[in-house]
């Protein structure tokens, strides 16, 4: 049964998503996963340019919510893997010689160079309401899309291997979030199709601070991401919150621990092994069923509740759905409502 935040939570640690609970990202995220679509098709496959997103903010919702994507990389790999099994067949061409990001966008063009058709094409022929529901039953995530996609046209996505050499849906994505200066401090080099200020700066705080300075008097306090961890740093101090969590685990500390993205519980396992003292009791405030069953998994080891937040959805009801299809213990309408549970 589900609750929207009357039960008490006795727990020693509470621990958080970071996107869609703590911080808003539906002006960066949410975004730059349309613009990296955008981009892609526009840029690489000489797309004539459109005033409308070839993936909506409705698509988006799907995808993350009913699709269960966490990771919002393969969020855009899947939205550009979907939309290039709509366009008419490419034939491969030879490879370039040099692997690097111009040399991967002159094949892309070179490709797609008799490429006729027009972004509101796509736009009439996508359905990524089902999609998302057959990814789901597929087991969900990048997998899951995969599975239910054909396979034509699919050598049209570059977007595996390193963010500054061949991976071109990431060189795209982190350009546009972090914007020309964040990106070079990064990364070390220059933009390739970014100039201007990036998406990062779009975020705003969803949870009280107040709230968090309270609840760190009484329980412990982590974040989990599977972002990179300056992304994770900057948006927690950018937004003043960074001293309430004792710990931070990110995508470089999954990587080093060969652990496993969501749904897998490694995240939260992890911040439970650097949590001093031990939890013995924790829980969990995500957004998507993929964070559900991470801490339902996670449950397995240490006693750890699995919450649901709703805030910022498009579609509340459906949200809530997955939620409870999920088996999430406890829904809540906002993380503020995590007073109710704990403090009070």
């Amino acid at each position: 049964m589900t609750y929207d935040y009357r039960p008490k939570l006795n727990i020693d640690t509470l621990i958080f998503s970071l996107s869609d609970v703590l911080v808003d990202v539906h002006l960066s995220y949410h975004q730059v996963v349309q613009k990296t679509v955008q981009t892609y098709f526009e840029q690489a496959l000489g797309l004539p340019k459109s005033k409308e997103s070839l993936l909506s903010t409705e698509d988006i919702f799907w995808l993350q919510r009913v699709g269960g994507f966490s990771n919002y990389w393969d969020l855009a790999r899947a939205g550009i893997a979907y939309m290039v099994t709509l366009i008419p067949t490419v034939p491969v061409v030879t490879f370039p010689i040099r692997f690097h990001v111009p040399a991967m966008l002159a094949y892309l063009q070179m490709a797609s160079a008799r490429l006729k058709i027009l972004p509101e094409d796509l736009a009439r022929q996508k359905d990524v309401k089902t999609l998302a529901y057959k990814a789901m039953a597929a087991g969900g995530g990048l997998d899951g899309v995969y599975a239910v996609l054909p396979d034509k046209n699919r050598h049209l996505v570059v977007a595996s291997g390193e963010i500054t050499k061949i991976n071109l849906v990431g060189r795209i994505f982190q350009e546009l979030y972090l914007g020309a200066s964040l990106f070079e401090t990064i990364y070390q080099e220059p933009t390739v199709l970014v100039q201007s200020t990036g998406y990062i700066e779009h975020e705003s705080l969803i949870i009280d601070r107040e709230l968090l300075a309270q609840l760190q008097q009484k329980v412990a306090l982590a974040v989990i991401s599977n972002r990179p961890r300056y992304e994770v740093e900057h948006t927690l101090k950018a937004r003043q919150i960074d001293s309430f969590f004792s710990v931070v685990v990110a995508l470089e500390d999954m990587q080093k621990g060969k652990g496993k993205d969501l749904p897998d519980p490694w995240l939260l396992l992890e911040a439970a092994r650097r949590m001093q003292p031990s939890p013995t009791q924790m829980a969990y405030v995500g957004s998507n069923p993929t964070d559900i069953k991470a801490a339902r998994a996670a449950h397995q080891t240490i006693s750890c509740t699995a919450a649901g937040c709703l805030v910022g959805a498009l579609d509340r009801a459906a949200l809530r759905t997955v939620l409870e299809e999920s088996k999430a213990s406890i829904i809540l309408g906002h993380p503020n409502n995590l007073k109710e549970l704990i403090l009070d």
